[in-house]
């Protein structure tokens, strides 16, 4: 996914002989000049083509203007020289910063009328490579009687520099540095005492191998590579709160206990979301590239932090897998680096067109009762369909039931304040994401006007976003929220709302210790009800269970009568979410993260019961196998003679796993602009 970038390197300062003591030095008196008045703009490293060209070469043959840059023996129609003697404005160069001075002018004249001679000496494309990119050789072994290639090494250099070898250590002192080496980890008196009592020639290689194959090696070896991915358990900044990544370190130390090649190692680190059918493994891997800090405090830009987000990552990549300082180059080509300014956002790009994600995942124990409740579900369904010869005729019936006309809603684009806290963004699809600072407690109004005449209900969806804890559709730890109380104002006026419908209700529940704040009130969540009753201790919450919780609902709330719109009047939807803890500073928010809200004026306006994937593929002009197997896993549910294959379906359910979370990269379906950045 990542390209090796071609690099060219700055020119050195080779010795250039000159017959007449006081003629014109390209070396000392125009190269310089160049260098420091003209490759600052003129980036020496930037290619003109789709191959680079030389930089004597590009002096030649002159830049945009298409004039010849350096004509020899003519220095009065070398464009070079024209530029830095004219006094238009809009034409000198440097056209800012320090101009050549009246000698480095007559040099350069001097220079080009007697040939501009620019030795291939002191060419950028045929100089020495720095010895940091010239592959390495297979040294010849010194023949010095050592039994280990490495040993000869060290004696040859020793005898060189008139030492010798120390005196080889004793068992103890061997066994106790081969340990502090390989699992950072003493030994046992006992291990010393075998060890010393083991005289057969391979007893130290029984040693090693014994600690290659012990799960502190990774520990140990493991801590190295963590400290260049910048791995912590909480997000930095004044916010600091803790994070929950332990899953990408787990990786990497059985990373280095199953010996994973390097070039794969560095591939699903990169990339491990985009390879063929990733597994979880694969996808934790890219957490290397989410171990930057994370910036909630109140008054940021939560986009301002992301880029520092990716500057951060860019420098791990380069340091890390490039070994090359790469910042320099974010904010200009510097004469040193061997990246440009415009390579390094190239580079950039890749990153960019990436989700920030947080997704579930699960220990190897629990993904294998995961799989047994999934693969008991298929069961109990493929048995549903066996007994029932007819099952895809009714089914077919069923979904035709539903193609019914569905309720006009309107969206409500609101008008978004942003000098609060939370930062709310609307997207292109209406629904609005909270980010950055994240409130425990808040009441937000969303206004906007409507082109309805009259309104009935409002509609709430709480939709997926990568970004949110398990892809939402909250900003909870575990994805999900608490809404306390909504309200609706048309024209300034309060609206009174009667009823409601929700596709998922909790059943209720008193709050999770994280939410606590300190109040010693009885707060529950629960069925969508409690989401307008005017009390501050209940909340609406679709906490239906694990693995099923975490996916778009939505909920409709129906006015006492319809509304009417006054012209050019604006429509106000309240959410107060106060079912958060006592502080934000320790993921004890139980906020909204994703959601968007909408408007109709139907007479009976109610939630739709079909989930969004479903609905999706019944819309289906033709349906594959695996649609046909998602629709029946919603009609069986309808259906009430199977009341006892759903029930223990149902109880299947309840056993599954909580999990975790890890922050990832996913690939966005619509990519990021990249642009090149200039400071």
């Amino acid at each position: 996914m990542l390209r090796t970038v071609l690099v060219l390197l700055l020119l050195p300062t080779l010795a250039v002989a000159d017959g007449d003591p006081n003629a014109v030095s390209f070396e000392k008196d125009v190269l310089p000049v160049l260098q420091k008045k003209c490759f600052v703009c003129h980036d020496a490293k930037k290619a003109t083509s789709s191959l680079r060209l030389d930089v004597r070469e590009r002096a030649f043959k002159g830049g945009e203007s298409g004039a010849k840059g350096i004509v020899a023996k003519k220095s009065t129609e070398s464009e070079l020289y024209r530029r830095v003697t004219t006094k238009e404005e809009a034409e000198v160069m440097p056209p800012k910063g320090e101009r050549m001075t009246d000698k480095e002018v007559a040099n350069l004249k001097a220079w080009i009328d007697a040939g501009a001679n620019w030795p291939d000496a002191l060419s950028n494309e045929t100089q020495k490579q720095h010895w940091a990119f010239v592959a390495p050789q297979r040294p010849v072994v010194p023949a010095n009687g050592a039994k280990h290639p490495i040993d000869a090494f060290v004696r040859d250099r020793l005898a060189k520099e008139g030492l010798k070898p120390s005196a080889i250590a004793d068992k103890q002192t061997l066994i106790r540095r081969v340990y502090l080496d390989l699992i950072g980890l003493l030994p046992t008196p006992d291990e010393v005492d075998a060890f010393v009592k083991d005289a057969d020639d391979s007893a130290f290689t029984k040693v090693v191998e014994k600690l290659l194959a012990s799960k502190h090696y990774g520990e140990r070896w493991g801590r190295l590579w963590l400290d260049a991915a910048r791995y912590a358990d909480s997000d930095g900044y004044e916010k600091d709160k803790p994070r929950f990544v332990y899953f990408y370190r787990d990786w990497v130390v059985n990373a280095f206990n199953r010996d994973l090649p390097y070039d794969q190692f560095l591939k699903e680190q990169l990339a491990g979301d985009l390879l063929p059918k990733p597994t979880q493994d694969q996808i934790v891997a890219t957490g290397f590239l989410r171990n930057s800090m994370i910036n909630e405090e109140g008054g940021i830009d939560p986009e301002q932090f992301r880029m520092e987000a990716m500057f951060d990552r860019m420098d791990a990549v380069g340091k890390g897998m490039l070994g090359l300082t790469i910042q320099c180059a974010q904010c200009h080509t510097h004469k040193f680096d061997p990246i440009t300014h415009t390579e390094y956002y190239q580079l950039f790009a890749f990153l960019n067109t990436s989700h920030e994600a947080s997704v579930a995942v699960y220990t190897a124990d629990e993904l294998k009762q995961r799989a047994e409740i999934l693969e008991k579900t298929k069961q109990i369904e493929a048995d549903i369909k066996h007994k029932n010869a007819n099952w895809r005729e009714r089914m077919d019936a069923w979904v035709k039931a539903q193609n019914t006309p569905q309720i006009d809603w309107k969206i409500h684009r609101a008008e978004l304040d942003t000098s609060g806290g939370q930062k709310h963004t609307l997207l292109e699809d209406g629904s609005i994401l909270a980010a950055g600072y994240a409130p425990t407690k808040m009441t937000e109004p969303f206004t906007a006007k409507t082109t309805l005449k009259k309104v009935s209900a409002v509609r709430l969806e709480v939709l997926n976003d990568p970004s949110l804890p398990r892809g939402g559709p909250g900003r909870a730890v575990n994805g999900l929220f608490g809404l306390t109380e909504i309200k609706v104002e048309v024209a300034g006026k309060p609206v009174k709302i009667v009823s409601a419908t929700a596709d998922a209700n909790a059943l209720e529940r008193p709050l999770d210790k994280i939410f606590d704040d300190r109040s010693s009130k009885k707060r529950v969540t629960g069925a969508v009800e409690f989401a307008f009753d005017g009390k501050d201790d209940t909340a609406w919450s679709i906490d239906v269970g694990p693995g099923r919780s975490n996916v778009p609902r939505q909920a409709v709330f129906v006015f006492e009568a319809p509304v009417d719109v006054p012209a050019d009047s604006k429509v106000t939807v309240k959410l107060t979410q106060n079912h958060g803890g006592w502080n934000s500073d320790d993921n004890q928010t139980n906020n909204l993260g994703r959601f968007r809200i909408s408007l109709t004026d139907a007479k009976e306006a109610k939630a739709e019961m079909i989930p969004r994937h479903v609905r999706s593929i019944l819309e289906k002009p033709n349906r594959t196998a695996t649609d046909d197997d998602t629709l029946f896993s919603t009609y069986r549910t309808t259906v009430t003679e199977w009341k006892s294959e759903n029930d223990r379906i149902e109880s299947l359910w309840k056993d599954h796993p909580t999990g975790d979370t890890q922050l990832t990269l996913t690939e966005m379906d619509k990519p990021r602009s990249t642009h090149l950045l200039k400071r």
